[in-house]
């Protein structure tokens, strides 16, 4: 009964306040995944020590490649499993769950196996050997956080299934719950246990087991888990098929980072630290901006579902024009109090200068990313899956990384502080052409 209001919901209610509704919660869980980042940058910088503030930022880049994983399988099932509610078929809802349940744990277990394995080439390759104090914090805070990659992927998996079905509220809170652990035990390992570096670790790693055990009992409660794995083709396509785009943008993200740390690695730790501490606070606004555009995607899969598909653009219109108004005074506030922010980050005084620079660079194009998050998921919800692919790649992916190498030659590390604003600027051009083309093919069918 609960789920069959929640599709009439999502089927009829007036679009703004259901977007209000729908997103609230899905931008307090990527705050959630801001503050889990911030935290550790954030209490490691107590320390005062650059190289060990780069080390967080050089396996960041990592764990970023694992949460692409978790959002490949939660968005993947959670998509389907969305549009089968739409269509009342609850049974193969419930089937898809359980297969991208199982493709997350096992994918995450093999991978922290594997990483512990090899776990000073993986640091080396990620950049962390710039200098031998960079490579022996890498090393030790990578030891802790390659334990918490199963968990963070069945997590992830969890939290994006729970909200592409509409239990948003249920996805936010476990999210909540585990960077509660982490904000708590940051300190109390850290200075009282006398944990020092590793102790951020060992935090966020008790986080991350806290939020999958949460997450796990909201899932059971909604009803979403039929524990029967039934394999077909079909199944196993729409899962990797369909988040294959958000695979796609966060593990490209990861790439671009680790390729930046190791181009950056060569003008030293100060920089690498700056590109740490503005990245953590510039993704601030980013991440409401993609917690915003995640509340138009229930909306924009049951009712494209449901075949309502003046009503998927007039959703589509609403979320882009108060995300890239709200980019507008992000970006603002962000270049005023670029100083102040930088420096809750860090007191280092060439880190805070270099950090100021790059994040003031990101803010000028900062209101045209609105358009092209959006974008993303409109493709990808209405099954336009090799379109919002190759958009979802485009910004850290087919502009960003041709560009560190051409900028960075042509202005050394000048160049790296114009690498975000020129991929903005492009990869906006293109969700631009990509929409209208879908526009036209929405005409034809209306």
């Amino acid at each position: 009964m609960d789920k069959e209001m929640k599709r009439k919901a999502i089927l009829n209610d007036a679009l703004l306040p259901l977007l209000i509704k729908t997103s609230i919660p899905t931008i307090i869980g990527m705050l959630v995944m801001v503050i889990y980042n911030l935290t550790d940058t954030f209490f490691v910088g107590i320390l005062n020590n650059k190289s060990m503030t780069a080390a967080i930022g050089i396996v960041f880049s990592f764990m970023s490649f694992i949460q692409a994983l978790g959002f490949w399988f939660g968005y993947g099932s959670g998509n389907i499993m969305s549009k089968k509610i739409g269509e009342q078929n609850d049974k193969e809802a419930k089937n898809m769950a359980f297969i991208g349940i199982f493709f997350a744990v096992s994918t995450g277990l093999i991978i922290a196996f594997l990483s512990l394995i090899f776990i000073i080439p993986l640091s080396k390759f990620l950049g962390g050997n710039a200098s031998d104090d960079l490579l022996k914090f890498t090393v030790k805070y990578l030891q802790i956080i390659t334990l918490s990659i199963p968990f963070d992927i069945y997590s992830l998996t969890i939290y994006n299934q729970l909200r592409l079905c509409g239990n948003v509220k249920e996805g936010m809170t476990g999210l909540l719950f585990g960077m509660i652990t982490n904000m708590i035990l940051d300190p109390v390992m850290m200075f009282t246990l006398k944990l020092g570096f590793i102790g951020a670790g060992y935090a966020t790693l008790t986080g991350q087991i806290v939020g999958s055990f949460v997450l796990t009992y909201f899932s059971l409660k909604s009803g979403n888990i039929s524990f029967n794995l039934n394999f077909n083709k079909e199944r196993i396509y729409h899962i990797l098929a369909g988040g294959m785009p958000n695979f796609l943008r966060q593990s490209i993200t990861s790439i671009a980072l680790i390729l930046l740390n190791i181009t950056a690695a060569k003008y030293g730790d100060s920089l690498l630290a700056a590109l740490t501490v503005s990245s953590r606070i510039s993704a601030l606004a980013y991440m409401i901006m993609i917690g915003w555009s995640q509340g138009f995607q229930p909306i924009c899969a049951m009712n494209y579902g449901a075949k309502k598909y003046t009503r998927v653009q007039e959703a589509f219109k609403l979320t882009a024009i108060i995300g890239s108004i709200f980019l507008v005074f992000s970006a603002i506030l962000l270049y005023v109090f670029s100083a102040e922010l930088v420096k809750t980050m860090t007191s280092d005084i060439e880190v805070i200068s270099i950090s100021v620079w790059i994040l003031r660079m990101q803010c000028i194009t900062m209101p045209f990313v609105g358009l092209f998050a959006v974008s993303s998921m409109l493709l990808q919800n209405i099954g336009k899956y090799l379109m919002a692919s190759i958009l979802s790649v485009s910004r850290q992916g087919i502009f960003f990384i041709p560009l560190l190498y051409i900028l960075s030659c042509l202005f050394s590390q000048y160049g790296i502080y114009l690498l975000q604003p020129f991929s903005d600027i492009l990869s906006f051009a293109l969700s631009v052409f990509m929409v209208r083309s879908v526009w036209k093919s929405f005409i034809k069918i209306i």
